[in-house]
């Protein structure tokens, strides 16, 4: 995957969980959909960084650390299917995580 394909997909997979998670606040009811489909796609390409051959030790740990937070989206979005608001909770640690990953990063 080229890297201009990845930040498309990446980009799309954010608009969507960023839609989705507005969309939960306002208790639209495919809020928790879009949200999941949105968490789905930024879990995937998370785990294909995090599997690269060709990164530095230091990009390796900060990719796998961006995948563990990406995780904690999944948990956010079962929050939502079971109608607690945890899932605000789920997804601040993530922004705050990746934050500090981008940060970190190169």
């Amino acid at each position: 995957m080229t890297k201009r394909t990845y930040n498309y997909i990446f980009a799309l997979s954010a608009m969507l969980t960023f839609a989705g998670a507005i969309a939960a606040l306002l208790d639209n009811a495919y809020g928790k959909y879009i949200f999941s489909a949105g968490a789905l796609g930024i879990i995937i390409l998370q785990a294909i960084q995090a599997l690269a051959d060709n990164l530095t030790h230091r990009m390796q740990r900060l990719h796998r650390i961006g995948f563990m937070a990406s995780l904690i989206l999944a948990l956010g979005a079962y929050f939502m299917f079971t109608g607690s608001n945890s899932w605000v909770v789920a997804v601040l640690i993530y922004a705050l995580v990746s934050l500090f990953v981008s940060f970190r990063s190169e």
